[in-house]
């Protein structure tokens, strides 16, 4: 009968793992973000509208990516342990 021991360095640890979620999760806020200010900005020079504002909801609704992304990441990384 053969054991093995498994050290927890090999392991990657929970905060490891919400670490990487947490980034990919800034960055799936981020691009949300860019994507949504740049069509503001296109619809600028189409002439739909005459100014450029930012209300907070500009700011709100990129939190979608920002759990689409983080969930993701939590997901693949709890799959590989």
């Amino acid at each position: 009968m053969k054991t093995e021991l498994i050290s927890p360095a090999k392991r990657p640890s929970v905060f490891n793992n919400i670490g990487k979620s947490l980034l990919s999760g800034l960055g799936g806020y981020f691009l949300f973000l860019i994507i949504l200010l740049a069509t503001k900005t296109v619809s600028i020079f189409i002439q739909t509208e005459e100014s450029l504002k930012f209300e907070t909801t500009d700011f709100i609704l990129p939190i979608i990516g920002f759990f689409l992304l983080f969930l993701i990441k939590l997901l693949e990384n709890l799959r590989e342990d």
